[in-house]
């Protein structure tokens, strides 16, 4: 029967009869100094203290060496680190025996010493490697919940479509407050349908009644017209504007210049003062005998300011005698009963400098020449106001009207980013050239329920003139590793193949100096190589031949 009891000697005497104490006790005493030995030196010592010995923590430093041949086969006994310590983590080395933390936890064990892994093929150039990233999010209502959103899963009431809500950001756009839903994980619905404009986004513990509706963003644009000179891949911006703001639009396709004989270019060179968005446009021909239709209209104006002018009611009724009873019917046909009331009719328009034109049209596109052009505006132009820079208010704007060359004209454009705001199917928008603004088109949005923004490239893998290089088959291959540690590799070479190298791989060494705080000091412009054959070379950078440092 086991027992813990260590020592038998100071039992002994106990186990003898009582009258052993008064005739026998030389023999009581030599059995007990047996017993003694036992316990300190003999067998007994080894046999009663098993418990402790399987205990590594507890085991004399003698039986250490019977643990590493039983449980840690090929490391050396004369270790750096504790072997009490490696025998206990033994396990996790052999687990995961081939991977880069194998080998970390290898040179922490057997060296004490931190150890860097290099893989070179992470630097290798692999063709469309680059990882491109193109956000995209939901425009939504705003609410005062949109916030509990973030990190949860979603639904489109309507089309079942599901999202994750990575992040979520307040807007203002036009002075209308709204919420960008930003998405992971997205999945289309039963029905194949993605997010729609109009449904609810809504998600388990969050109220119906709390969720917001999708306001739609654009997706593809359509143009209807556009000013020459752009190329193909030019940026175009909708800039901020009364709707929505931060769209860009890349252009796809020109128009071939055989198809744009008689087409018109419309110019503005001096938007003038003193216009209305109402002004008159006139157009007449130039140089051209042939064609017909071509017209624009005032889109924008800049420099704008309140003009107040008279409503004259009384030149219809001239020649009606001022004591009239009855001044007869004036130009809206009412009754004029009193002189002053009726005559002296006062309005107010916004006027200013024409900055933009749009909805510009060729007509028939059966020009053969320049035309005239003339922006008329009745309001100011009877008060003969003189204008800064020449001519008078209503009539001194200048825009010409050339034949288009043919070259550059925008047939198609695809969206690089949806921007915000822009929520309107159909919506039709300006958008301008961001290398020269006086270069245009206006466009027709197509939006759907998931906008985009502008993607960009997460690294420059795959890069021509990024800093990776060509797979060499030797360094520079999938299957190569560095070890990056304070020893060289002939000292540890053959123990890291029995322990943790993986089979078919390549080890290089480099020799990493540190100081004794454990702080990066040198790196040594070396390299180690070793074959499979274990023939060790070591290279410096001036191609000569040296023996391994001694440690």
């Amino acid at each position: 029967m086991y027992t813990p009891l260590k020592d038998i000697a100071p039992l002994i005497q106990s186990q003898f009869p009582s009258f052993y104490n008064e005739e026998g006790p030389n023999f009581i005493q030599f059995v007990k100094a047996y017993y003694e030995w036992m316990d300190q030196q003999g067998p007994n010592y080894q046999i009663r203290r098993l418990s402790e010995t399987d205990d590594i923590d507890q085991s004399a430093s003698d039986y250490i060496k019977y643990f590493m041949d039983q449980f840690m086969y090929g490391v050396p006994y004369n270790i750096a680190a504790d072997p009490r310590l490696a025998e206990k983590y033994i396990l996790d080395l052999y687990r995961s025996k081939g991977s880069i933390e194998s080998i970390k936890l290898f040179f922490r064990l057997v060296y004490n010493l931190d150890a860097n892994i290099y893989t070179p093929q992470v630097d290798i150039l692999k063709t469309s490697d680059g990882k491109w990233i193109a956000p995209k999010y939901l425009e939504v209502q705003q609410k005062d919940d949109n916030f509990s959103f973030i990190h949860k899963y979603i639904t489109g009431s309507t089309s079942q479509a599901s999202a994750y809500v990575q992040n979520v950001v307040k807007i203002n756009t036009s002075n209308r407050l709204s919420s960008l839903f930003y998405l992971e994980d997205i999945k289309l619905g039963p029905s194949g349908s993605s997010f729609i404009p109009g449904e609810y986004v809504t998600t388990s513990d969050i109220s119906i009644k709390k969720s917001p509706l999708i306001l739609g963003s654009p997706v593809e644009a359509t143009v209807i017209s556009s000013t020459e000179y752009n190329q193909l891949g030019d940026i175009l911006s909708s800039g901020t504007g009364s709707q929505g703001e931060d769209s860009l639009f890349y252009v796809t396709q020109l128009i071939d210049p055989v198809h744009l004989k008689g087409y018109i270019d419309f110019e503005l060179v001096d938007g003038g003062n003193g216009y209305t968005l109402n002004s008159n446009v006139n157009i007449s021909y130039g140089t051209a005998s042939t064609g017909s239709g071509a017209t624009f209209k005032v889109v924008a104006l800049s420099n704008t300011s309140n003009f107040t002018y008279n409503v004259n009611q009384i030149y219809p009724n001239i020649n009606i005698a001022i004591n009239a009873g009855n001044y007869g019917s004036n130009l809206n046909n009412t009754s004029l009963s009193s002189p002053l009331s009726a005559a002296l009719t006062y309005a107010t328009e916004l006027v200013g400098t024409i900055s933009k034109i749009g909805s510009a049209t060729s007509g028939d596109h059966n020009y053969n020449g320049s035309l005239n052009v003339s922006v008329y505006e009745p309001v100011t132009a009877g008060y003969n106001i003189p204008a800064p820079n020449g001519g008078i208010w209503g009539e001194n704007a200048v825009i010409t009207a050339t034949l288009a060359t043919g070259n550059g004209y925008i047939a198609n454009v695809a969206v690089l980013a949806s921007g915000y705001g822009f929520n309107s199917n159909s919506e039709q928008i300006t958008i301008y050239n961001i290398t020269d603004n006086t270069r245009f088109a206006e466009v027709s949005l197509t939006t759907s329920g998931i906008g985009f923004e502008q993607g960009y490239w997460d690294n420059d893998d795959g890069f021509l003139n990024s800093d990776k290089y060509i797979q060499d088959s030797y360094y520079y291959q999938i299957y190569s590793y560095e070890v990056q540690v304070e020893k060289s590799l002939d000292k540890y070479l053959n123990i890291l193949k029995k322990l943790v190298h993986p089979a078919g791989n390549k080890v290089f060494g480099k020799i990493e100096f540190i100081d004794t705080d454990k702080t990066p000091l040198i790196e040594a412009n070396n390299m180690f190589s070793v074959y499979e054959s274990g023939v060790l070379a070591i290279q410096y950078s001036n191609d000569q031949q040296v023996y391994p440092p001694s440690e």
